[in-house]
């Protein structure tokens, strides 16, 4: 019985230590799944009322940069912003803006068979939408299920002027088919506060230096009578709007930057982007309103929590011989001056850039594509789509080409610069955009997680790999 018991001892003892190095083992072991707890987290936190909807160059959407720059340290990133107050390297990177502002009203003419018509801002229409101090183009006249041509300064016939939804909707596919402007017949609040005589001179958002005409866009909303006539002018007639203007320094919008450095000599001298935008749209000053928080969960908290689990993921695992970049832009909402900045001061040159993978609005299902699946923007105009998916990325083509949501995120800025520049998202065209409904509430956290997921082996595929994505021929964006 002694030597029984002193033999069942030590295997006791064995199968302790065994067990206690077995636990050892399985927690220096890094876990590499993304985990929706962590998606719950940070989701919870950048789509707060906390954040007061991370309105463009605020201190809001600073504080949002500075908390995704803290968990990129945490999870043993390089800095790649400025320096901090200490003047060590920093993971958040300023972004000085100015501002356009109009010394006196604008106006718009239009000019045809050698005849120009002149009308005043304040008189004869408003402005609603200011991303350029002036427009020149050729009228077209469309429904608001139309697309307006590239270049075209597009007059909208609506059923109901009030149609708000139909309002944004022509906005947002103006915009990415490169039109120049819209003329929309005024709603009764834009005619109440234009005959009010109260409309103040109209200013240009705080944008970078590195702002070009190419981003450039406006909608006016015109009164009945100038309505009107300018419908009545032959298609072709050219439109201009613009008056004189003056250029002041205006604050800072942020951006949030993170690297990943490779670990191959040669190899780390290329990069690739992984990015998303921090900002969202603020609170409403709608006095009648009992929700005023825009709280942007899908737009855009849903693509910076993406970015933070891909690199949480990654940083956990072997380095990559490809140097990765981690980065959150501020201001999309508002030109993308954030991207801009970035691209002209980029930390690595462009032509070693090797793909952008921007991430927007994942945060639900799309009905329109399988299960668990996300949609990849211009999925024809490149390689790179069809490449990641048959590594076992959850993508496929977009299902809403109609839309142009290739060019309408912070992707469109490096594709233009010659970067195979793509946006990896699932928005099923809901009815939460930009509206303060957009809360984390409405997201899908298993979604969400499934989805990611299935983009780590693919991303990290591509950082170890020498595939180098190209444009298919004749697809590459042009300005």
């Amino acid at each position: 019985m002694k030597r029984f018991s002193r033999l069942t001892a030590r295997a006791i003892v064995f199968l302790l230590l065994f067990s206690q190095l077995s636990f050892a083992q399985r927690r220096s072991k890094p876990n590499l799944a993304i985990l929706e707890r962590n998606i719950r987290a940070e989701m919870n936190f950048l789509a707060s009322d906390a954040l007061q909807g991370r309105a463009s160059a605020t201190n809001f959407e600073r504080i949002a940069a500075e908390y995704i720059g803290s968990q990129f340290r945490q999870f043993g990133l390089e800095p790649g912003g400025d320096a901090d107050a200490s003047g060590a390297p920093g993971f958040v990177q300023k972004v000085s803006l100015k501002t356009v502002k109009f010394t006196d009203a604008p106006a718009l003419r239009a000019t045809s068979a050698g005849q120009t018509r002149t009308w005043q801002y304040g008189h004869d229409f408003l402005t609603s939408f200011l991303r350029s101090a002036e427009a020149s183009g050729e009228l077209q006249v469309i429904g608001a299920d139309d697309t307006p041509a590239k270049g075209a300064f597009a007059i909208v016939r609506f059923a109901s002027e009030a149609d708000r939804q139909k309002r944004q909707d022509i906005t947002r596919r103006a915009r990415g088919a490169r039109a120049v402007g819209l003329l929309l017949l005024e709603t009764d609040a834009n005619k109440q506060t234009r005959e009010s005589g109260t409309a103040r001179v109209p200013e240009l958002p705080g944008r970078s230096i590195e702002s070009s005409a190419d981003s450039g866009f406006v909608v006016l909303n015109l009164s009945q009578e100038a309505f009107d006539a300018i419908a009545a002018l032959p298609a072709g007639t050219k439109i201009d709007f613009g008056g004189p203007t003056q250029v002041t320094d205006s604050g800072a919008t942020w951006n949030a930057v993170g690297v990943l450095r490779g670990s191959d000599k040669k190899a780390s001298q290329e990069s690739i982007f992984l990015s998303a935008h921090l900002d969202h749209l603020g609170v409403s000053t709608d006095p009648g309103a009992s929700d005023t928080v825009y709280n942007g969960a899908d737009d855009d908290a849903s693509g910076c929590v993406s970015v933070l689990e891909l690199a949480r993921a990654l940083a956990a695992g072997p380095r990559p011989r490809r140097t990765i970049y981690f980065i959150c832009f501020g201001s999309e909402e508002r030109g993308g001056a954030g991207a801009q900045y970035f691209a002209a001061h980029s930390p690595v040159p462009l032509e070693k850039t090797v793909a952008d993978l921007n991430f927007e609005m994942l945060g639900r299902p799309d009905a329109k594509v399988a299960a668990s699946t996300l949609w990849f923007t211009g999925f024809e105009r490149s390689n790179l789509g069809p490449e990641l998916a048959r590594r076992g990325a959850r993508l496929v083509a977009d299902p809403h080409p109609e839309q142009n949501f290739f060019q309408r995120s912070d992707n469109y800025t490096l594709a233009l610069r010659g970067v195979v520049a793509h946006t990896v998202s699932s928005f099923g065209l809901h009815k939460d955009y930009h509206r303060p409904s957009d809360e984390a509430s409405k997201i899908d956290f298993l979604f969400m997680t499934q989805s990611i997921n299935s983009m780590i082996a693919p991303v990290r595929w591509l950082a170890n790999s020498t595939f180098r994505p190209a444009w298919e021929p004749g697809k590459a964006p042009t300005r």
